[in-house]
């Protein structure tokens, strides 16, 4: 067994400090005192004292695994430091040479250099001078990453700082196009509108990024191209590199990052191999990592991948890259339980969608049941548990995380799968992509089981989702299904929550907004035993609240409506809709000065009919009647059977004084639309102004019967000559 015992043990105190306990190794206590109160657990060397009120079975569970994994760790340390010290030793005598060796090499080179400026040489002396200054600065090229390669295994401290990726790669496109135009080779930067940045240390990453997009420039042919991208993800940010050099064979793709290791179609251009070895330590130092896709002749791309820090998140403190077994082995250990997302441990995390590295859970909003998750105390080693009761569940894993879904019909263990699983009416498994093992038989990717049941059948295809707005702002969605359809799954989701999960038995779904966000919709096909087709890709859209409850409100409270439209525009600024829906509120309110630039604001940013038919209308009671009119006339000449657009330039017309052109729009009117209201109200205006009283008190008694208006009872009066 080891034997730096005081070091060790204190290690498994800090580890058990959030608990009342006291550990008894080899005749040692931690913390120092008397041993006291329950022994939980004894094995061989060890034994573990609890001294508070009983605890729960989770943290005996917990802890009992926790003193059994320490017995391992401390052999495994034995190896570990032994190993460690083989390699320091390594390492320290590499560095030295590095160093010795760097300062002759700089005597070397200043003596070339020195020499080559002399003048009169004899030009094959020249020549012989200039190839051993190129081969001194090989090999200083060689030794400056040989070093840096070095640090970077050691355990060097890298800072944590805000790096501002689209300034960084800036940077590098400025210190690299001075090459690229010398090779007549096209560098191209892309860069996203919005920002772009992580925490990290700035001098390693800009190294990194500076040595794959020299290599890229580097073994590109002369008149090629090079183009580096900032791609934005959810979860990460990429940086990509392309080129059109001569592509890596598939075989060794995976060899690049291996020290010293050039590929075979490097040719004659001259390199160390440490570049992208570097590139690979310095993205794994960060929590990121690097890919490569390339084909023969065609060139490659290298993608260097970086996590996206999460809303709220502090900078981390700086941590120590250490490369040691040990502590990488400890970290996978599952000894430490933990709840599931927010709930508390043991709940189904209903209604959330719950990441770990290399598996994503997306409860529905009615899930019940167990879960349990197993992790080490540095959150690595997460092994899941679900027992699912009621409701639904999606799981997406990508890496070998263990992961076990059960019901009470049965146990699904996947091994790299997407599928869903759910508990309406019974059991039913949907697998999407990978392998299932249920009981002795294996369930193949597009199929799916019922559960208990023995039904197997082949999984139907994605429905196609389109929304259609509502009429108050709510959503619709119509879904298309394919043949043998007989319901939807309905699912919308917005940032870490599943929002709806709902059976829709038509082929409309209509959403009522919950919140001022962004959101997503997908829809399943069910098929006649229930199980859900392959999902549909996401739609994303609006969900306004806000702006929904205040069109609900106008026109009868347009004070109440414009207070929540104006939570919509602040939710959503650049919304035509809710921009127009509050101009209208205000104009409802007679506060036409305010109304007018909100509605020059939506026009520019949607010039929809509706919006400029409303905004006509608040120009023509502004008395703007020549803007009014050629608004009018730019909304019929993009639609003629615009009723509201025809009805509105009669009124402006009038107003204008051309009453035969504004009877003939009114009546264009009534024509298409008998019943629109006021059309016989302006009507009866128009034929008072040409003289025609015996039409106009019919067509206002006429309106009258039909929609009673106070402004169309004063008209009739005044026409009929009564008080």
């Amino acid at each position: 067994m080891l034997q730096a015992l005081p070091a060790d043990l204190g290690f498994l105190a800090e580890v058990l400090r959030r608990y009342p306990v006291r550990v008894l190794f080899r005749g040692e206590v931690l913390p120092e005192g008397p041993l006291r109160g329950e022994r939980l657990w004894e094995e061989s060397e060890i034994a573990l004292y609890w001294e508070g009120p009983p605890p729960s079975q989770e943290v005996r569970e917990a802890l009992r695994l926790l003193l059994k994994v320490f017995r391992e760790v401390l052999e495994l340390r034995e190896r570990e430091l032994a190993l460690l010290k083989s390699q320091e030793e390594t390492s320290r005598l590499l560095g030295l040479l590095l160093h010795e060796i760097k300062n002759p090499l700089m005597s070397v080179l200043g003596a070339l250099e020195l020499t080559l400026e002399v003048e009169g040489l004899p030009e094959e002396a020249k020549e012989l001078l200039s190839i051993a200054e190129k081969s001194a600065r090989r090999i200083q090229d060689l030794l400056n990453k040989a070093r840096e390669y070095l640090r970077l295994g050691q355990g060097v401290r890298l800072k944590s700082e805000r790096v501002d990726l689209k300034a960084l790669l800036l940077q590098v496109a400025e210190e690299m196009r001075p090459l690229a135009r010398r090779k007549g080779i096209a560098l191209r930067l892309i860069l996203p509108k919005r920002e772009a940045w992580v925490y990290g240390d700035r001098e390693w990453l800009y190294q990194a990024v500076l040595n794959v997009v020299n290599n890229a420039i580097k073994y590109t042919p002369e008149g090629g191209r090079v183009a580096v991208r900032l791609l934005v993800g959810p979860e990460q940010y990429g940086i990509a590199v392309s080129d059109t050099g001569p592509g890596i064979p598939k075989e060794e793709q995976e060899r690049v990052f291996e020290p010293f290791y050039r590929a075979s179609t490097r040719g004659e251009v001259e390199g160390t191999g440490l570049g992208l070895a570097l590139v690979k330590r310095v993205l794994e130092a960060h929590g990121g990592e690097v890919r490569l896709r390339s084909r023969l002749g065609q060139g490659s791309t290298f993608l260097l991948l970086l996590p996206r820090p999460r809303p709220g998140q502090r900078a981390p403190v700086g941590r120590l890259l250490l490369l040691m077994v040990a502590l990488i082995a400890l970290a996978r250990l599952p000894i430490f339980p933990a709840p599931l997302g927010s709930k508390a441990f043991g709940e189904v995390p209903a209604g959330e969608v719950v990441r770990l590295p290399g598996l994503e859970l997306a409860f529905s909003p009615e899930a019940k049941g167990e879960a349990r998750r197993w992790r080490s105390l540095w959150g690595g080693g997460n092994r899941v548990q679900v027992s699912l009761e009621g409701g639904g569940v999606e799981a997406v894993r990508d890496k070998p995380l263990p992961l076990v879904l059960s019901t009470p019909e049965g146990q699904v263990r996947p091994t790299g799968t997407h599928l869903r699983l759910s508990r309406e009416g019974g059991a039913r498994l949907s697998l999407y992509r990978g392998k299932v093992a249920l009981g002795q038989e294996t369930l193949p990717a597009g199929e799916g089981a019922v559960l208990g049941k023995g039904v197997r059948r082949k999984l139907l295809a994605a429905p196609v989702v389109r929304p259609v707005p509502g009429p108050e702002g709510e959503v619709v969605f119509r879904l298309l299904g394919p043949e043998g359809t007989r319901a939807f799954r309905v699912e919308v989701r917005s940032g870490e929550a599943v929002v709806l999960s709902a059976k829709v038995e038509g082929n409309l779904f209509r959403y009522l907004p919950q919140a001022d966000r962004l959101s997503q919709v997908r829809a399943m096909a069910l098929d006649e035993v229930g199980l859900e087709g392959y999902p549909s890709d996401p739609v994303p859209f609006r969900e306004r609240r806000s702006f929904y409850e205040g069109r609900k409100r106008l026109p009868q409270d347009p004070a109440g409506a414009e207070a929540f439209l104006r939570r919509a525009v602040s939710a959503f600024p650049d919304d035509a809709e809710a921009l127009g829906e509050l101009a209208f509120a205000l104009y409802l309110q007679g506060r036409h000065g305010e109304a007018k630039p909100l509605y020059e604001k939506a026009l520019a940013l949607l010039d929809s009919p509706d919006i400029r038919v409303r905004y006509a209308r608040l120009l023509y009671h502004m008395k703007r009647y020549g803007e009014a009119e050629a608004s009018y006339r730019l909304v019929l000449a993009g639609d003629p059977g615009n009723l509201d657009a025809r009805w509105g330039l009669a009124e402006v017309v009038l107003a204008l004084g051309r009453a035969k052109e504004a009877e003939l729009l009114a009546r264009q009117v009534l024509a298409m639309e008998p019943s629109y209201p006021l059309a016989r109200f302006t009507l009866a205006k128009a034929l008072l102004e040409q003289g025609r009283r015996e039409e106009a008190k019919v067509l206002l008694r006429e309106e009258l019967r039909l929609r009673p208006h106070p402004e169309v009872a004063e008209l009739l009066n005044r026409v009929l000559g009564t008080p």
